[in-house]
């Protein structure tokens, strides 16, 4: 083989691979353009889906009194929030208005509120249309744009679409790695094209490990105040629980252990449960009612709370009449109600050498009554208000969402709670439930 046919193959080979070359990383530039608008529209959904999040879990938390100036200051997406009236649990959760506004409904609370997705889309991006679908008539038709994204919101109560079309930009590559790619090419003709290939092969699949990685942290939500603080009473008791078997281990005393461990046992069960209903309580899912014995529900709050009980010498006593002594309610739904009322009232008297709690029941009209009083110093003017207010704390460590929580829970069960003073100064919690004389659906 001669020289000249030589230059002729290697030239051959040379055009065919610059060509091929070229048509690959021409169309990588074309591919990476999708990328970036398929990482703009994740970005964009992900911030919209987070504020949708929100939304399901503040509109539980609100009573319609909030001051709208102080909410916006934390969720500025929200524009008005209105109390309703009369309005049906199972009527439509959203009402659309113009320009991406809605009203997002709460019919257990009866309040509104007006919601703008408007400053989100708004901000810079280079979609050629870009919309949020509120309805099925506001749906976005098929597309013919080169690209399409379409993705529905997993948010139940606010089952939007956002849709978005992008053109490529076909001119506006980088024409400069051309030249460079046949210098290099004619250097290197046949090993060149493995360790380019080898290289765009780990360069691609490094961006597809990095754009799964960014989209599975875009999907963690941040826990809400709520559920850590149901489940901090828990797991604080069992923690005491657990140090007091240590303690009663080293003086030898078994019995003692067993006890604590086995209380300790119950608490954390009791976390398990109380994170699969707060999911429950989140969604608005229906909940099945059932026949509660009121004995036996607070006395196992009372166990729950053995150990802070006795630490801060407090007497607990109950009195249920025989025709109010079962409820129409959730077990553990209940079981959390109480234990929040419990547990306040323990902490409202731990300056009290010796404190007390009495609860009682009695049918009024048809509702039964459960109404328990403590010796504390009862509801301060403020307290008596604001209680049920999201973020409001009569204690300085305080989340402020027990309460809220609990007017919930109490809602949910076809229920009510009320706040006073004894005319002694203590306080007293009236809470209304359904008789027990028949399962129902919350």
């Amino acid at each position: 083989m001669n020289s000249q046919k030589l230059i002729r193959r290697a030239l051959v080979v040379w055009i065919i691979v610059c060509l091929l070359s070229s048509v690959l990383l021409y169309a990588e530039q074309i591919r990476r353009q999708f990328w970036e608008r398929d990482r703009e529209f994740t970005a964009l959904f992900s911030a919209i889906s987070a504020v949708l999040t929100q939304n399901e879990s503040v509109l539980p938390l609100l009573n319609g009194d909030e001051d709208l100036t102080a909410l916006r200051k934390k969720f500025p997406h929200i524009l008005a929030l209105e109390k309703t009236a009369g309005r049906a649990l199972d009527a439509a959760r959203v009402e659309p208005l113009r320009d991406d506004q809605y009203w997002l409904y709460n019919p257990w609370r009866q309040i509104r509120v007006r919601i703008d997705l408007r400053p989100l889309l708004a901000a810079t991006h280079r979609f050629s249309h870009l919309t949020i679908s509120l309805s099925a008539a506001d749906a976005h038709p098929s597309s013919t744009a080169f690209w399409h994204w379409q993705r529905a919101f997993p948010q139940h109560t606010q089952p939007f679409t956002l849709t978005a079309d992008a053109e490529p930009h076909w001119l506006q590559i980088s024409w400069a790695l051309f030249p460079l790619l046949f210098v290099g090419w004619a250097a290197i003709v046949a090993a060149g094209s493995g360790v380019l290939w080898q290289r765009l092969q780990r360069q691609n699949a490094e961006q597809r490990a990095w754009y799964y990685q960014h989209a599975r942290l875009n999907t963690l939500g941040e826990i809400t105040a709520g559920i850590v603080h149901e489940i901090n009473q828990p797991l604080t008791a069992a923690q005491t629980w657990i140090q007091g078997a240590q303690r009663q281990l080293a003086q030898e005393n078994p019995q003692a252990v067993g006890h604590a461990l086995g209380a300790a046992l119950i608490q954390t069960q009791r976390i398990g449960e109380l994170l699969a209903r707060f999911r429950e309580h989140v969604v608005q899912e229906k909940v099945t009612l059932s026949e509660i014995d009121l004995a036996q529900c607070w006395q196992h709050v009372v166990n729950l709370l053995e150990h802070e009980r006795k630490s801060e010498h407090i007497t607990v006593s109950h009195a249920f009449t025989a025709d109010a002594a079962t409820v129409l309610a959730d077990r553990l739904w209940l079981e959390q109600v109480l234990h929040n009322l419990l547990s306040n009232a323990i902490q409202a008297q731990q300056e009290n050498a010796r404190g007390w709690v009495h609860i009682t029941s009695q049918r009024k009209n048809r509702v039964i009554e459960i109404i328990m009083t403590d010796g504390g110093a009862g509801f301060s003017p403020e307290a008596l208000e604001k209680a049920f207010m999201p973020f409001y704390s009569g204690r300085e460590k305080g989340i402020g969402l027990g309460m809220t929580l609990t007017e919930s829970l109490m809602m949910r069960m076809n229920g009510t709670i009320a706040l006073a003073n004894t005319p002694e100064g203590g306080a007293q919690i009236v809470l209304q439930l359904e008789p027990g004389n028949g399962a129902a659906h919350g």
